[in-house]
């Protein structure tokens, strides 16, 4: 696996990029774009479009509407799709213009490391863009696979107690472990299933005051609009303050399984876990709600987006620029 860049030149771009199934992050030196990964294909004249929020042709395709403006309405959802298989459209979502006619090296992180090799391929080539009406074409180059949330650990490492770090990344339908040892290596990981925001939303959807509000004529609960809630003050008809005791007891009883989920699992480790770091958008999500989170783990600042742009400085740090 690549560890650094042999040569840059004036035209090559350094970026960052983290596909996910809810929300695609990108990094580099102009910031970080975040874009809801749904999107709604062939949108009208009228969808307002911005940075966020843009309006996408790949190769020619038809037009897709990304963002979460798009995804409030009847959208294409992608969870049923590998991270591989969505890879170079969602990273073609992430295009800037500034990225015309460069050549790009793209640290970009996955869970499997099995699967770093296909993601490479998936990734390299020549791109054809129109972002909001420019068209941007570009290269790229070179694909420097991470695991995912190595780039949080990087950028927490010099703040980390000595010893080994359990460090979980809570995506929406699945989290992902890792145990780091004192050097930094990974020792074990894999995904888990049962700690994903999404088990919250379930468990948030059963309660009877949210499912008559969230269920619609055919019977389905709108499991989406209670994700984009859980950010919200207000679901519906009810109030702040009942969505805000809602919301409370259902992380508090999601928090209880999860740090009974650790100590069962890393019973053996514990006395040699000197850090249990949570990061990604889960983690933002469960502080915002409850703060005393923060108190008991490691949370990095801005989790969401922690792994995507600490993967990008510490690539930055290797090229010695």
């Amino acid at each position: 696996m690549a560890t650094g860049i042999a040569t840059r030149s004036k035209h090559t771009r350094l970026v960052s990029f983290e596909n996910s199934n809810s929300w695609i992050k990108r990094h580099d030196s102009e910031g970080t774009l975040v874009i809801q990964a749904g999107y709604r294909e062939n949108p009208t004249a009228y969808a307002r479009h911005d940075e966020e929020n843009p309006i996408v042709v790949i190769d020619g395709q038809l037009p897709r509407w990304y963002g979460a403006l798009a995804c409030q309405g009847q959208h294409v959802r992608i969870h049923g799709r590998s991270k591989i298989e969505t890879a170079r459209e969602a990273f073609s979502a992430c295009l800037r213009p500034s990225d015309d006619g460069r050549d790009l090296i793209v640290v970009s992180s996955h869970w499997d490391v099995r699967a770093l090799d296909s993601l490479k391929a998936a990734l390299e080539g020549q791109y054809k863009v129109i972002r909001n009406g420019v068209e941007i074409r570009c290269v790229v180059t070179q694909v420097l696979p991470v695991l995912e949330g190595m780039g949080t650990y990087n950028a927490l490492q010099p703040s980390l107690r000595p010893g080994s770090t359990l460090l979980i990344e809570l995506g929406f339908g699945t989290a992902e472990e890792f145990l780091i040892d004192a050097s930094g290596e990974i020792v074990d990981g894999r995904p888990v299933d049962n700690l994903g925001i999404y088990n919250l939303v379930n468990a948030i959807a059963d309660d009877p005051a949210v499912r008559t509000l969230a269920t619609d004529a055919s019977g389905t609960i709108n499991i989406s609009l209670i994700s984009r809630c859980l950010q919200c003050d207000t679901l519906g008809k009810i109030d702040q303050s009942n969505w805000q005791a809602i919301k409370a007891k259902y992380v508090a009883e999601y928090l209880k399984t999860f740090q009974g989920y650790i100590r069962t699992n890393y019973a053996a480790q514990s006395q040699a876990i000197t850090n249990i770091v949570l990061t990604g958008g889960g983690a933002a999500l469960l502080s915002s709600i409850q703060p005393k989170v923060a108190q008991v783990f490691t949370i990095p600042d801005r989790p969401q987006t922690a792994s995507v742009r600490g993967s990008y400085e510490h690539q930055m740090s290797l090229v010695g620029v």
